[in-house]
């Protein structure tokens, strides 16, 4: 891996950011004995396999295997090369890494992002104390029932008439036209006047899940102001409303029930969050995204859909749900009446009508099944076969026959037809759809057949968590009997630092190997709890040294054949001496 920084400073950067602490402002973690536990941020899973280890200072998904330490955390979050991703982690704990006068690495990107975000915290600051100076924009959130504590939690601004306050308010601080312009807060008129984006508007910042703001929404307050309702930032290198969730930043700390309220809009978060619904969260004035799915599994379980009751609510319903099934979450609707909005709702029913509405959510199924029967008049039998036929259809997504038996029942009650014969149906299609190839066994039979014994990997695996457990060892280990590169490799880097007297340092070793996955499998030994003892050590030599012994066997057989082959006797009678002697040393140690 190559790095423009000392090992020593890398190591620095590395203590002063505690790994669960910045996992932590992307995903859920559960304190679960010694680690930390979530669902893993960088694949689709149900059940949580991403573990944290603050001893240890690494992660390893014992699901698919990715691992590392706090840079190559961010390396993979972030999209990141690993000197920015070290610049990232510095930047942080407001740590100043020297610059190197030779350094190649192009930086500009980083630094135009982090440039942005100091724009954006300032804007953020004047927003809130312009909401000061405006009467008009106080009384409305007063009408609207946001009090001072939720202002305050949400920094909620207002960005006044004038048309280039804020940009003159940026130019005292030091940005230059083009940090404002590439911050979307400034523009420009064809006459390459500059003058504000937001005006006459409440500001909502949009603050990432690492607490950074990176956008806003402006909302007129009177029905008769010129323009749209809502009017967001546009897209910059710090902003995408397909990948933001509005809230999320809050949301992720109030999860303890693991479920995530999806609503449409901001006011509907912060009158919801102002009863004290604080899950939730929104897509911002777009179309609900897969990157939204995932990153909702990230931080949780369950999910409940909580859009507008109108007819555009309901459609973005049915396209938020399709791209969510396709998640590990558990998916449900709240159908909401058809004047009614999330905002609307809770300030009619209060926090426990609220919940009360969501504890009756509908699941996927419930929902699909309920837009059927609008489609369908239950009342004549040929809309009740058509109901039951494109009922059979959903149903066939149900993993589970608990879970057939009871959507059987309920559209048999529905449409008369005898639950059986609908069971029957949708487990026959599953069946079908379900059952692989015998080719593709075969298959994977013939791939297996060329692998390393089992017991010889495992083997080896043991043998070497223990000698990273205890350094000491590694002087009298075999390497021969390895049989991967990244194993021998390993050792080596082990055995040049005791010799030179230093420390091993885990995070120091992983700078050693370019490939991911010599890393990830680092990384996975470091973070496999279970003990090696001596004993087990001593098996694990044992059993590799009679699988190479086999192996040098194999070897000298063929070898002893080819000569034989082609009349060389005296090649022949070496090589069986070679053979006989490794088979009665393998007798005297009891292994054959």
């Amino acid at each position: 891996m190559t790095t423009y920084y000392s090992e020593e400073l890398i190591q620095s950067v590395i203590e002063a950011n505690d790994i669960v602490d910045v996992a932590s402002g992307y995903m859920t973690l559960k304190r679960v004995g010694n680690s930390f536990k979530g669902k893993c941020p960088f694949h689709n899973e149900k059940t949580a396999s991403f573990t944290v280890s603050r001893e240890k200072q690494l992660y390893h998904c014992f699901g698919c295997g990715a691992g590392g330490n706090v840079i190559t955390f961010i390396m993979e979050m972030e999209k990141l090369p690993f000197v920015d991703a070290l610049k990232f982690l510095a930047a942080r704990v407001n740590m100043i890494l020297p610059e190197k006068s030779n350094q190649q690495e192009d930086h500009q990107v980083y630094e135009k992002k982090k440039r942005l975000y100091e724009l954006h915290r300032e804007a953020a600051n004047y927003y809130y104390k312009m909401l000061k100076t405006s009467k008009l924009a106080r009384e409305y959130l007063l009408q609207r029932g946001i009090g001072q504590e939720t202002i305050r939690a949400f920094g909620l601004g207002y960005a006044s008439e004038d048309w280039s306050r804020l940009t003159d308010f940026l130019n005292t601080k030091g940005f230059s036209t083009a940090d404002m312009l590439d911050s979307g807060l400034v523009m420009a008129s064809e006459n390459k006047r500059h003058y504000d984006r937001f005006r006459s508007r409440v500001m909502f910042p949009i603050v990432n899940p690492r607490g950074q703001i990176v956008g806003f929404g402006g909302r007129l307050m009177a029905t008769d102001q010129n323009g749209p309702k809502y009017l967001n930032s546009p897209e910059t290198t710090i902003f995408s409303k397909s990948y933001e969730l509005y809230n999320l930043n809050h949301c992720k700390n109030f999860l303890d029930d693991g479920r995530i309220v999806i609503v449409e809009g901001y006011m509907d978060v912060i009158s919801l969050y102002e009863k004290g619904i604080k899950n939730t969260v929104a897509a911002l004035g777009t179309a609900f995204t897969p990157f939204h799915g995932k990153i909702l599994e990230r931080y949780a379980g369950e999910v409940v859909i909580a859009f507008d009751g109108d007819n555009a609510g309901k459609s973005a319903t049915e396209k938020a749900m399709k791209i969510l099934k396709n998640t590990s979450l558990n998916v449900k609707t709240l159908s909401l009446p058809t004047n009614e909005d999330p905002d609307s709702f809770v300030q009619r029913y209060g926090q426990q009508g609220f919940k009360d509405a969501v504890s009756k959510a509908l699941t996927i199924v419930e929902y699909e099944l309920e837009l059927l029967k609008g489609h369908n008049d239950l009342s004549q039998t040929d809309g009740r076969l058509r109901y039951g036929n494109e009922a059979i259809k959903i149903l066939r997504q149900l993993e589970t026959s608990v879970e057939v038996d009871y959507y059987s029942k309920m559209v048999a009650g529905e449409t008369g037809i005898n639950q059986e014969v609908i069971r029957r149906e949708v487990l026959r299609s599953k069946t079908r759809a379900e059952n692989p190839s015998p080719l593709v066994e075969i298959t994977r039979d013939a791939v297996s057949l060329q692998k390393i014994p089992k017991a010889y990997q495992k083997a080896q695996e043991l043998a070497i968590r223990y000698c990273l457990e205890r350094p000491e060892t590694i002087n009298e280990f075999p390497m021969d009997y390895l049989t991967e590169p990244f194993y021998k490799d390993l050792l080596l880097t082990l055995f040049e630092k005791r010799k030179a007297g230093e420390k091993i340092e885990v995070n120091q070793i992983m700078s050693h190997f370019d490939a991911s996955e010599d890393v990830k499998k680092l990384v996975e030994f470091m973070m496999n709890e279970d003990e090696v003892s001596r004993s087990d050590y001593q098996d694990a030599l044992e059993i590799m040294n009679r699988f190479y012994n086999e192996a040098q066997l194999d070897k000298l057989s063929e070898q002893i054949k080819r000569e034989s082959a082609n009349g060389n006797d005296d090649a022949v009678a070496g090589l069986t001496n070679q053979l006989i002697e490794i088979k009665k040393m393998m007798k005297e140690n009891g292994r054959h």
